[in-house]
């Protein structure tokens, strides 16, 4: 009987400690989400010419290993969202960035537009940097 009263708390535990884990995870993969997002708006807004739309492309490999490790994480959460608090937060601190990111990205496009190699380089590494969102988002 004593036997049964212990598995069945320590199960309890495990279960509690497991979920704290994973809800743990899941605030920080939101939290690491939003300062890799910060991360490459200061990357576009970088961008003012040649010089710097290169040196833009070059950074944009990090901020893709930046999300694949955010998808790390989100598979420790186990498909646990964060709490209702981190994800208001998340969105709190999301929207001045997307803000950002609306401002600056016309500027970036006009520079990148005068060479088309720019462009290619550009575009490829958008398309690794939303493969690994899209990694992070569903795993």
């Amino acid at each position: 009987m004593i036997a049964a009263a212990v598995f069945t708390s320590l199960a309890a535990l495990t279960s509690c400690s497991k979920e704290a884990r994973q809800e743990a995870a899941a605030e920080s993969a939101a939290e690491s989400a939003v300062d890799v997002v910060e991360d490459y708006c200061d990357v576009i807004e970088s961008i003012k010419d040649k010089e710097s739309a290169q040196k833009a492309i070059e950074k944009m490999d990090g901020i893709a290993d930046d999300f694949g490790k955010i998808a790390g994480k989100s598979r420790k959460a186990a498909g646990t969202p964060p709490d209702a608090e981190a994800q208001a937060k998340m969105q709190e601190d999301m929207k001045p960035l997307n803000d950002r990111l609306a401002k600056a990205m016309p500027g970036a496009m006009g520079v990148l537009a005068t060479d088309p190699a720019l462009v290619k380089a550009f575009q490829e590494k958008s398309m690794l940097i939303a493969t690994k969102m899209q990694e992070a988002a569903t795993k």
